[in-house]
């Protein structure tokens, strides 16, 4: 016989013939048959007592997911985003009743041990009235909106007469079953539900690990299709609107059909319960009859029949008593006309029933006809089988008469929750019912978001079986087992990829593809700064005879940053150490932290110039502060001039009064910061006389920067550039200084960087993104102004242009006109402020700020979601960011009983638009002896 899955339903007898078998199965066979009804039985309760004997496991657990609650109604606030402005103010409320339930959870525990003491009964009475003055306090209002009447009148007393309960009466109360307890505390939780104003929270939803907003990044099944071999779906219009085809009989069965549909596809519409594809399309057949029986034809006509109208999964939540999955089924699977229509095309679900028997029947097995099928049992809301469920045990689908341990039932069987399920009840009304026939529709749910997010998934049955099973949450003995078969169903982990391990990414270089591993490839860290809104690169998972494809943020391949520090903190905390370090270091005498000792060996007046940095940073925190810096200087008597060291570069070749800590000119200082980028390794320049007041400055400066050397880098920083090859660059300078009168001197530069593997000091974890790198073109004008009273102003703007190089050849390239950038730094430095030997610098500075640009990123993308056919795709982003980041910055120094100096650091960076962002303030204190 064959039934509908409830926890209760109650059965009349006849008999026919199954037809339309294999030929191995054509014999005639007497088939049971079932009006599955409810007939006066609640079937709000159904036959669940058993579950109620595990009372507390039940509690605690809606206390946890009760605890949750903010951050999953964060979820729905973000499904629905602006479309009503009710739900932009409801996360406030929902803040009040997170904490509401929370208490409510703790009120049924500390009451437990009240209930049957009946001394305690006056105690528990006044803790009942506490807590509906809490209720009437947090929902009152809300209640009195809706109905007109108040907390008490709506909900409180027609509660409390349904369950027999006297509130000023706490023997009422203490006569309550555990059973009853637990009617009373679920139908408390409904009632009040019901004026939420939003979609109800269940505790399934927790369980099999969903929110709304998996089902809104994944698709919602909006292009999906699923079969409905059920009663007729009839009495929620939310659910009957997603109804496109209903065939065979018209019985009802109680709402068995709708409830199970709503499951699947009912609306997030603030009304009721939600289902997981709410947009797919539902194509429904009744096969039972005006006398609410069915049989095997029926049941193959109507897989037919959903066949023909292109379900991609059917559900089916009825079978034979006493069966997980009974013999005759195999009458239907290995039909011939079943297994042409629904090959390469459909996914059964199938329901394991409600006898509580762990299958013990083998079956023998017609592989080269088996259907690609799920057989989904029950658990409790504690994720323990439920006492009714049935359960694969240890047996087989035999090939041949040979049992082989893949082909075990628990290996296509798995679980879902089926108790106290909310549901439509197809009168306009909602009550929560038990069994495995509601545990099976949420497997159906997830599969169809499946097809949604891959489409051509939907010709894939097979794999697609696959992605649910090996997602699925390991329960009971570890493995596949015969009571849980794969485990507990996982909604987002069947989004996701089953091994990480086993992506792909198909790098496209110079039209060719090539697949790389994530070994060679992902690597844990953060965000650039570069705004590449909806720009991603694909990974690829096999799955059988396809493949998945997921789309991860091009951003989280970058590392280094462009244009801001604003929300970019271990930006912040990498540059700020760097600066300090240069301040701690620096001569109180000009504030620069590189030294200079001038010598002239011989009458000839040739000089010598030894410059450097104090090693003693360098030498007390074991080289994370960096290599010192260190050149030397030879200079003749007519003005000629060559320098060579390691270290500094940019500085020493821009050389600017004013500007004297070497982070000014790097890529986060203001002056030059292009240049800064190949600044860090050796460097080489001269300079020669034009006239006495105009000399040109030519060099060379180098950037080699081992990542793994950067130690004062944050612990996320550290793991970003883990493996990113080596920072390599070069840059040629040219500058012309011109002394215009004592006090006033100004300069004029030209630069080329060259970026060995990077693209504006960006870098790629995928080395083949930027391993042609780009050029950079900048211009610079300085001027240095000394004033009377010991004041100097120092001023320097760059402008530069960058373009990617071997265009085709890398991930990442410029496009049209390439990169435009700016920067600048403006200080003010006193010297004598308190005393005559006292100094202050304040500095104004835009870090290297992009001012226009794009740039493309070449992928392999699914071109035709439809079939999963793949292309090579160029998709554009623009970098620029339209506010621009500032710093500012205060030096101060003074001497300290003539051999030692106090000092003063502070920081800030900011944006007009969003305030101060990070600030920084330091002292030091230097004794000399």
């Amino acid at each position: 016989m064959i039934r509908s899955f409830t926890a209760v339903l109650l059965a009349g007898a006849a008999s026919s013939t199954i037809v339309g078998a294999q030929p191995a199965l054509a014999q005639t066979t007497t088939e049971t048959q079932l009006k599955p009804t409810y007939g006066n039985i609640n079937p709000f309760y159904g036959n669940i007592s058993p579950f109620y004997g595990n009372l507390n496991p039940f509690y605690g657990n809606i206390n946890a997911f009760w605890g949750n609650l903010n951050p999953f109604y964060g979820n729905i606030t973000a499904f629905w985003g602006n479309i009503n402005p009710f739900y932009g103010n409801i996360s406030a409320f929902y803040g009040d009743v997170g904490k509401y339930w929370e208490q409510f959870g703790a009120f049924w525990m500390e009451t437990a041990p009240l209930w049957d003491d009946a001394l305690k009964a006056p105690e528990l009475g006044l803790k009942l009235n506490d807590m509906l003055d809490r209720s009437e306090l947090l929902w009152g209002a809300t209640i009195k909106n809706v109905t007109g009447k108040t907390f008490r009148e709506a909900v409180a007393q027609p509660l409390f007469a349904r369950h027999g309960i006297d509130p000023n009466d706490p023997a009422t109360l203490q006569k309550l079953s555990g059973e009853q307890r637990a009617r009373f505390f679920v139908d408390w939780y409904d009632s009040l539900m019901a004026f939420s104003g939003t979609d109800r929270v269940d505790h399934w939803m927790k369980t099999v690990n969903w929110t709304p907003s998996v089902t809104q990044q994944q698709g919602s099944g909006a292009d999906s299709i699923i079969g409905l071999l059920d009663a007729t779906a009839t009495g929620d219009p939310d659910i009957s609107d997603n109804i496109t085809y209903s065939g065979g009989g018209l019985s009802t069965v109680n709402g068995h059909g709708i409830g199970v549909a709503s499951l699947m596809v009912a609306a997030h519409d603030r009304n009721g319960v939600m289902g997981i594809a709410p947009n797919a399309k539902v194509v429904a057949y009744n096969p039972f009859d005006s006398t609410n029986t069915a049989s095997w034809l029926a049941v193959k006509n109507g897989i037919l029949a959903l066949a023909d109208k292109d379900a991609s999964v059917i559900n089916m939540s009825l079978g034979v008593p006493g069966y997980t999955l009974h013999p005759d089924w195999r009458g239907v699977f290995f039909d011939e006309k079943v297994y042409d229509d629904t090959r390469g095309k459909t996914v059964f679900v199938l329901a394991a029933g409600n006898d509580g028997k762990s299958q013990s029947e083998d079956i023998s097995w017609n592989w080269t006809r088996s259907p690609n099928l799920i057989v989904v049992g029950s658990v409790d809301v504690a994720g323990n089988i439920s006492s009714f469920s049935n359960t694969p045990g240890t047996a087989c689908l035999l090939k041949d008469t040979s049992c082989e341990e893949r082909n075990r039932l628990m290996n296509i069987f798995m679980v879902a929750p089926g108790e106290l399920m909310l549901v439509p009840d197809g009168q306009g009304g909602f009550v929560r019912r038990s069994g495995t026939s509601f545990a099976a529709p949420l497997v159906s749910g997830a599969i169809t978001l499946l097809h949604d997010r891959w489409p051509w998934l939907a010709r894939y049955p097979s794999e697609s079986v696959k992605i649910i099973l090996d997602s699925a949450r390991d329960l009971g003995a570890p493995g596949v087992d015969p009571v849980y078969g794969r485990g507990m169903l996982d909604v987002t982990a069947s989004q996701s990829p089953l091994n990480f391990g086993n992506l792909t990414f198909k790098e496209v270089r110079n039209g060719v593809v090539k697949d790389i591993s994530p070994a060679d490839m992902i690597k844990a860290g953060i965000d650039t700064t570069w705004q590449a809104d909806g720009v991603y690169f694909h990974l690829y998972e096999k799955i059988g005879h396809t493949y998945r494809d997921f789309s991860v943020p091009v951003s989280t391949l970058l590392v280094g940053k462009v244009g801001t520090l604003t929300g970019a903190s271990e930006y912040f905390q990498e540059f700020i150490t760097g600066r300090m370090k240069d301040w701690i270091i620096s001569s109180k005498s000009s504030f620069t932290d590189v030294a200079t000792l001038a010598v002239t060996p011989n009458a000839s007046n040739w000089q010598v110039a030894i410059s450097g940095s104090s090693p003693s940073a360098y030498l007390a925190l074991s080289g994370e502060a960096g290599m010192p810096h260190s050149s030397v200087r030879l200079s003749s008597p007519t003005g000629w001039g060559f320098s060579a060291g390691y270290g500094q570069g940019a500085m020493m070749l821009g050389n600017q009064t004013g500007f004297g800590l070497s982070s000014d000119y790097g890529k986060e200082g203001g002056v030059n910061p292009l240049l800064g980028i190949a600044s860090g390794g050796a460097f080489a320049g001269a300079d020669v006389p034009l006239s006495g007041k105009t000399t040109l400055f030519a060099g060379v400066t180098s950037q080699n920067l081992h990542h793994w050397k950067v130690r004062y880098r944050s612990e996320v920083e550290q793991r970003a550039y883990r493996g990113v090859d080596a920072a390599r660059a070069e840059a040629l300078s040219l500058r012309i200084a011109h002394q215009a009168t004592d006090a006033l001197a100004f300069s004029a530069s030209y630069s080329k960087v060259r970026e060995r593997n990077g693209l504006l000091g960006v870098q790629s974890r995928q080395a083949s993104d930027l391993d042609q790198g780009a050029i950079s073109d900048t211009a610079t004008l300085s001027a240095t102004l000394r004033l009377e009273g010991g004041f100097t102003i120092a001023a320097s703007a760059t402008g530069g242009r960058t373009r990617s190089q071997g265009p085709g050849e890398q991930g990442f390239s410029t496009v049209e006109d390439g990169v435009l950038t700016s920067a600048f730094a403006l200080g003010t430095t006193k010297q004598g402020v308190f005393g005559r030997s006292d100094m202050l610098r304040i500095s104004v500075a835009q870090p290297l700020h992009i001012e226009q640009g794009e740039l493309s990123y070449s992928s392999v993308e699914v071109t035709n979601r439809a079939t999963g056919e793949l292309g090579t795709v160029a998709r554009r982003f623009d970098i620029a960011r339209g506010d621009r980041a500032y710093t500012g910055e205060l030096l101060y120094a003074a001497p300290l009983l003539n051999t030692g100096e106090v000092g003063l650091f502070g920081r800030a960076d900011f944006r007009p638009s969003e305030g101060v962002d990070d600030f920084v303030i330091g002292t030091r204190l230097r004794m000399g002896f």
